[in-house]
């Protein structure tokens, strides 16, 4: 028979114990934040979108109504992040959402970045130099993130198939 644990361990289990319910408590009280944020970005894309279709179809309206979806696509990513977190598989599957958020965050930049330069007027050449260079490295880090994606499913199927 094994010794009873002491004082000790049954302090820091307790210990451990409420912890983890204070950290699952934060989790839920952001998640239910986030699911507030993505209703009040998709209403305001919504609007967006029936004042582009109601009055003018300029390329500002359309990306505003493409920055608002973007933007909800991001924080609905992060939200099944938070759902992860809840279910036991900690393996793998937890670094995609990541991925796709930083996809989405990416895409979005590189959009405003191309309707800053085309709708800006006369613009800087030393400034036109960054935002081409920031829109080249944009570039590279999304197909470094979706062949990321790419290769993570691949090995979850490698993984999974043994």
């Amino acid at each position: 028979m094994g010794n009873p644990p002491s004082k000790r361990a049954w302090l820091d289990i307790l210990l451990q114990d409420s912890l983890l319910k204070i950290e699952r408590f934060f989790y839920i009280f952001v998640a239910f934040l986030i699911l507030c944020a993505t209703g009040v970005v998709l209403w305001e894309g919504v609007l967006n979108l029936l004042h582009v279709f109601g009055h003018s179809l300029e390329a500002h309206s359309i990306l505003k109504v493409m920055d608002s979806f973007l933007l909800a696509l991001m924080f609905l990513e992060i939200l099944h992040t938070v759902q992860i977190v809840f279910g036991e598989e900690y393996h793998l599957a937890c670094v995609e959402p990541y991925l796709m958020v930083a996809i989405i965050a990416s895409v979005r930049r590189l959009l405003i970045i191309a309707f800053e330069t085309s709708h800006a007027g006369s613009v800087a050449l030393t400034r036109l130099k960054y935002y081409m260079l920031e829109m080249l490295v944009l570039g590279i880090l999304i197909l470094a993130l979706v062949g990321a994606v790419v290769l993570l499913r691949r090995s979850r199927r490698l993984f999974n198939a043994k």
